[in-house]
């Protein structure tokens, strides 16, 4: 089975390879950093967040991985505004399969 410090390297591998996120905002792209990432257990989650110089209909959220192509993504439709903040999760689970 495996361990706790197996399920920590595997994690930071896959942070390893996120470079940034990426949204779609009223139909136009743009990036942004990543806010945090979390392991618990065998979750990996991954959040972007979104201030307040951030307002309108979000349509697509995405990770990028440093070679610039998609590692995940996350259509929505999620009108914000600029008195909230939006925080968007990623969340992936490390399993083994035992044949």
């Amino acid at each position: 089975m495996i361990t706790q410090t197996g399920l920590n390297k595997v994690a930071d591998r896959i942070k390893g390879l996120i470079a940034n996120g990426r949204y779609t905002k009223d139909g136009v792209v743009g990036t942004i950093a990543l806010h945090s990432t979390k392991l618990e257990g065998n979750i990996l989650s991954v959040y972007l967040l979104f201030d307040n110089a951030f307002a309108g209909n979000f349509t697509k959220f995405e990770l990028i991985d440093i070679d610039g192509a998609v590692f995940a993504d996350q259509p929505d439709n999620i009108t914000k505004v600029d008195t909230k903040l939006l925080l968007v999760t990623f969340k992936f689970t490390v399993t083994e399969v035992i044949n």
